[in-house]
């Protein structure tokens, strides 16, 4: 969610301006009626314990006021409340002004606080629009219903689709009918096993199973994954003929699945299951959505697993924050914990009335870390999502104090914008942390890098540089040339446009004077056009070693494309500088690190969503003297790891001095796979990750595979293995 409004201000100025001259009758008032359809929400609400709203901005302002009086923001003080048309349907009329411009997305809940799963409550992403992932209308000058909009939830995969999409193909001649059953319950009562049974699908009659209720006959349906109670939901479609339907037609249908055995069951097999189920197909033959149900109607108990109140401790340290001269808790720079209760920070005056559904955290000088110890009543196995939050001394806002932070948002300290501040750890690539409830009675949050507490954005207080650094980064951009890979309407054409490395919701950014959002922070060049884009900027110190940053294309006339986004894993690319050597530092709490003076990143390709993130380098071993001699005499390429792997592996090498490196993929047949490594690097010990994709960007097939580094003199091949 906090993405959209990262780029909202720049984007309702755009649309604006553009409006002003497709809309010359300004300020006639029209009524808007947007459609929503929540058939492809993956938790279990529906119209009798659902929650829908409209949340965003309203002219580049949040909050802002429609002409009806309606307010619209990007937090619960939204008042667009969607209503239940029946089933999955879902819609809100509103008045604009003609030109007027809405950036939105439906956030999905229980209450209008209590958000759905995964997301907590958000969609997204969807395709950019001028740089942001949100849905947007522009009202005309006349009264408009819009299209019907399916509700999209980012499981984890980053999948980013038009806001007009379907989760079926449309056919012209046929009608869809989208069909979702749970089978939590049965799961629960050890009556379906996802792991053996298959075939769940739909039987009916004429016209759904145009050949009766036989095997044949039956719409498969597939596992949503992601989806709520362990991806308990399954989904299909079948498609009938439209002239075959009559309209007010009742069509009769059940679930039913094979079982091991290899015999199907059907519901109302069970004692007190139902008989057919049925509906109506409407008069005018439409697409539809039939409102999902539990399989026999057996819906999953919360009662039979009870949920168990335990305290949940909360550990983070600051010192690499510190070390970037952006934290200092004796001005009144605080820490939080968001998420557990909700994303939403609290409305203003802030502060000093409360903090919502911020944590606080305290200060222990004796272990030097921000704890914060939190009761929880959670069912095993649920998933709390969490960050870490700052919150800034007003001081930092101001340019006239010793305290003051470039391009620190002042709009935060006044609550207007809720960006500022967000850790974006690059354990997760940027994404949530995930805690997993169990049974214990006190519970803690595994630590980062084996210490038994986490550090804020996952930056160990040895991982920064009070050198300047060169470091240089390399993009593949042919992928975001294929519509195969960028679905985004503006594909890549290297003749047109430019690239860059963008730091959005990046510390390091601020480190170097930056804003955080939107800027295009270093430019990237292909003079060989070989479409490998490359650029050198030379970081002020102090700098870090984690870079999290997003590809962003175009031009200022025809917008531009950025990548990433999304809550989860994969929100960023993150890659890392990697130190030369690890010192013993007697009395410390980190060994003492040594830099290099500068660094060539591995290659990356662009890809549109769900962005690989390298493992962090370890900081916490020292190396010592004789180390550092045997890293100065030794080229080495280590085993993959993990080996068997699916769908990504990490290879280590090291370089006993600077040295052109090429590492390159090849299949057991000796055929080239794709080169993953092709540049002039440092002494030192190095890793990269291979995704198990070719150089057409194609996910490649199980089996056996070679990775062969060349540096200098050293040749030496690793066999790896494939397995999907």
């Amino acid at each position: 969610m906090t993405q959209s409004l990262r780029k909202l201000f720049c984007l309702g100025i755009v649309f604006i301006v553009a409006a002003a001259f497709v809309f010359p009758v300004m300020g006639q008032t029209i009524n808007v009626t947007f459609r929503a359809n929540l058939a492809t929400n993956l938790d279990t609400i529906n119209a009798a314990n659902g929650f829908l709203e409209m949340r965003g901005a309203y002219n580049g302002d949040a909050p802002g006021t429609l002409p009806d009086g309606n307010v619209i923001d990007w937090s619960s003080a939204s008042t667009l409340e969607m209503t239940n048309d029946g089933g999955d349907y879902w819609s809100f009329t509103c008045q604009l002004n003609a030109g007027d411009t809405l950036v939105y997305k439906f956030w999905t809940g229980y209450d209008e606080s209590t958000g759905t799963e995964p997301g907590g409550g958000w969609e997204g992403p969807f395709e950019n629009i001028i740089g942001i992932d949100t849905r947007y209308f522009i009202a005309g000058a006349s009264d408009t219903v819009l299209d019907m909009q399916y509700y999209h939830t980012d499981d984890g995969s980053g999948g980013i689709v038009n806001q007009y999409w379907r989760p079926w193909e449309e056919k012209a001649d046929s009608i869809a009918i989208y069909f979702r059953v749970n089978m939590a319950g049965y799961v629960q009562q050890s009556l379906f096993d996802p792991a053996t049974a298959d075939s769940i699908g739909v039987r009916g009659g004429p016209p759904v199973g145009d050949v009766g209720w036989s095997t044949s006959a039956m719409v498969l349906m597939t596992r949503e994954d992601g989806s709520a109670l362990d991806s308990s939901f399954y989904s299909g479609v079948a498609y009938v003929d439209r002239d075959s339907v009559t309209a007010r037609a009742v069509q009769a249908y059940k679930f039913v699945f094979r079982k091991a055995d290899g015999s199907f069951e059907w519901e109302g097999d069970p004692p007190g299951g139902p008989g057919n189920r049925e509906f109506t197909l409407s008069a005018a033959q439409s697409d539809t959505t039939i409102s999902w149900v539990w399989f026999s109607n057996t819906a999953y108990d919360p009662s039979l697993v009870p949920p168990v109140t335990a305290l949940l401790t909360f550990r983070v340290s600051t010192e690499a924050l510190e070390g970037l001269d952006l934290f200092d808790r004796g001005i009144g720079d605080q820490i939080f914990i968001i998420g557990p209760s909700g994303w939403d920070l609290p409305n203003p005056p802030y502060p000093p009335t409360g903090t919502g559904n911020l944590i606080e955290m305290n200060f222990i000088p004796a272990l030097q870390e921000w704890t914060a110890v939190e009761q929880f009543s959670r069912i095993p196995g649920t998933d709390i999502n969490y960050k870490y939050f700052v919150r800034w001394d007003s001081s930092r806002a101001d340019s006239m104090s010793p305290n003051y932070i470039p391009n620190l948002d002042i709009r935060f300290l006044n609550n207007d914008n809720e960006d500022s501040g967000w850790e974006e750890p690059s354990v997760t690539g940027g994404g949530n942390r995930v805690y997993t409830w169990t049974s214990d009675p006190q519970q803690n949050p595994d630590g980062d890098f084996g210490f038994a507490r986490q550090f804020f954005n996952a930056a160990p207080g040895n991982c920064w540089f009070d050198t300047a650094m060169a470091i240089t980064w390399s993009v593949n951009m042919q992928p975001a040339t294929d519509a195969a890979h960028n679905t985004n309407p503006h594909l890549f054409d290297p003749a047109t446009d430019s690239v860059w490395v963008q730091f959005d919701g990046s510390l390091f950014a601020l480190s170097q004077g930056w804003p955080t959002f939107n800027y295009h922070a270093i430019v990237l060049e292909d003079p060989d056009q070989d479409m490998v884009y490359t650029g050198t900027y030379t970081v002020d110190p102090p700098g870090w070693y984690q870079l999290g940053f997003i590809i962003t294309y175009g031009t200022r006339t025809a917008g531009y494309v950025g990548n990433g986004g999304g809550t989860t894993t994969g929100r960023r690319y993150y890659q890392f500088v990697h130190p030369t050597q690890i010192l013993p530092n007697p009395g410390g709490q980190f060994p003492t690190t040594v830099w290099p003076n500068s660094y060539n990143l591995s290659t990356i390709d662009w890809v549109q969503s769900n962005l690989p993130f390298e493992t962090p380098p370890d900081l916490t071993t020292p190396t010592g003297i004789e180390d550092e001699i045997q890293v100065a005499n030794r080229f080495a390429l280590e085993q993959n790891y993990p080996n068997p792997f699916n769908p990504s592996t990490t290879i280590k090498y090291e370089l006993a001095r600077t040295a052109d490196v090429n590492i390159t993929i090849y299949n057991i047949q000796g055929q080239k796979i794709k080169t993953i490594v092709d540049a002039k690097q440092n002494v030192g010990k190095h890793d990269v990750v291979w995704d198990g994709r070719n150089e057409a960007y194609n996910r490649v097939a199980s089996g056996v595979y070679f990775v062969k580094m060349k540096a200098g003199d050293f040749n030496k091949t690793q066999k790896m293995i494939l397995l999907k």
